[in-house]
């Protein structure tokens, strides 16, 4: 049994990493990695890996359901899991979803009152930004050759 060592502080017993995540990181830069990449802190306590596979779970369960609806033709709204974290219901329609999400959100971060909180809700707003941001950029209709050559050409 070897111990894996995140930030120089806190260890986690290859056992213990095993019981929760079903496998054994290769290393402690892969442990530490997917600690910052699902927005965990570590506390060296097992708790934070049961939220590092609860978070592992819910983005893995959400491309499964994902590529369901792809297959079965379904519209797949990309910001649906994303609004869902926070308790609203994606309609598809980009203006409705983009408002609800930000009205909520504004509402949520005002009753954060702990850091690990407030860090969640600024986590979700960067996705946000990402997510909403892609589908309002394919929005974007591109220019014809002849506006082209009007602005660039004359």
């Amino acid at each position: 049994m070897s111990n894996f060592t995140v930030n120089g502080v806190y260890a986690y017993t290859s056992s213990n990493i095993y019981s929760y995540l079903g496998r054994v990181p290769h290393s402690e830069v892969a442990l530490k990695r997917a600690f910052d990449e699902f927005n965990i802190t570590p506390t060296g306590k097992p708790d934070d890996l049961k939220r590092l596979d609860r978070a592992m779970y819910a983005e893995y369960s959400e491309q499964v359901q994902e590529q369901i609806a792809n297959q079965n033709g379904e519209k797949v709204v990309p910001w649906a899991g994303l609004c869902a974290q926070i308790g609203v219901r994606a309609t598809g329609d980009y203006e409705k979803d983009y408002t609800a999400f930000n009205n909520a959100i504004q509402l949520l971060s005002q009753s954060a009152i702990d850091g690990q909180a407030m860090a969640y809700f600024a986590g979700l707003r960067s996705e946000a930004s990402k997510v909403f941001g892609q589908v309002s950029a394919e929005k974007t209709q591109p220019i014809t050759f002849e506006v082209f050559k009007s602005q660039f050409l004359s």
